[in-house]
């Protein structure tokens, strides 16, 4: 037997291993039908259009907090400490239109994480004027404690907005009761997920279902791997097409190793996910989770925001 290669040894062994929730994925995405081309920015030039452009602007609520990097890049340098932050994305258009991505977690939920430098998302967004009658669509690239926490928050905050979750993701966290077991409620805020639960049926939620059209110049894409139903958002920007990747991978260097964080339940659907991604924009535009270099790296616009592209 020839020897395999990182990836195929992930695809065959520890994928399977990582796989306990999710080995059903790679089955399930085989079987549906395709779906329906998500592509903005070409569907807006065959219209003779003009595609937007956006701005994407990190904002830091939390952070930096060091942890060995083998969290972050999966099982390398457990004797090797390292810095990340806590993240919200802002998306926004020449015309002033705002599309934010995730709510970051709940004050009271940092309080008992022990987020460092903690501000309540709502507040960073502020510093860069972010108002309500700015923001319609807020996009949940997954509902881990940390990105989906503060929902409650920016309801209130943001009375107009819909809230843009995958179905298969919001299937798992709200009605599979195995996210109740410990090695997978340490990764979510069971009252953040009752919340999202408790939209279903209403005008504030909408259940995607695979690759999305948002709007002229935004697409999502379903990335599973780091969980069940992950998406990313692409963007069409000055710079050319650009990534929001979330947990995709924790921090640039993920993306340039092909090297995800030890958090993935389902290794196989990752590692297709994570070449999905990279086709969908260069390297420099692909935007991690958790990387302390958006905040330190980039120009910055006002306390804890910078602007990313």
């Amino acid at each position: 037997m020839g020897i395999l290669d990182r990836r195929d040894f992930l695809k065959t062994g520890l994928g399977a291993g990582a796989a306990v929730m999710g080995a059903s994925i790679i089955g399930e995405l085989a079987a549906a039908p395709p779906p329906a081309p998500a592509n903005g920015a070409a569907g807006a030039a065959e219209a003779g259009l003009p595609v937007p452009e956006y701005e994407v602007y990190a904002c830091k609520y939390g952070g930096p907090m060091v942890r060995k990097v083998a969290v972050v890049l999966w099982n390398s340098g457990w004797d090797v400490d390292g810095p990340f932050n806590y993240y919200v994305w802002v998306i926004k258009a020449k015309s002033g239109e705002t599309i934010l991505v995730d709510t970051g977690c709940s004050p009271a939920e940092g309080a008992a994480r022990k987020v460092t430098e903690f501000v309540s998302s709502v507040d960073v967004l502020a510093r860069m004027g972010v108002t309500a009658d700015t923001v319609s669509k807020v996009v949940i690239t997954h509902m881990h404690w940390d990105h989906v926490g503060n929902i409650e928050a920016y309801l209130k905050a943001f009375p107009k907005a819909r809230f843009y979750v995958q179905q298969r993701e919001f299937d798992f966290c709200v009605n599979n009761p195995v996210v109740k077991r410990k090695p997978i409620a340490i990764l979510f805020d069971p009252l953040a997920s009752k919340v999202v639960g408790d939209l279903k049926g209403s005008e504030r939620l909408v259940l995607v279902q695979g690759d999305y059209h948002l709007a002229p110049g935004v697409d999502l894409s379903l990335a599973p791997g780091h969980t069940l139903g992950l998406q990313v958002v692409r963007v069409n920007t000055a710079k050319g097409p650009a990534v929001v990747g979330s947990d995709c991978a924790h921090v640039f260097r993920g993306y340039r190793e092909d090297n995800p964080s030890c958090f993935i339940m389902d290794m196989p659907a990752w590692i297709d996910s994570f070449d999905k991604v990279k086709a969908k924009a260069p390297l420099d535009l692909i935007f991690p989770g958790h990387d302390v270099l958006m905040h330190d790296g980039y120009p910055k616009v006002a306390e804890g925001v910078t602007r990313l592209v």
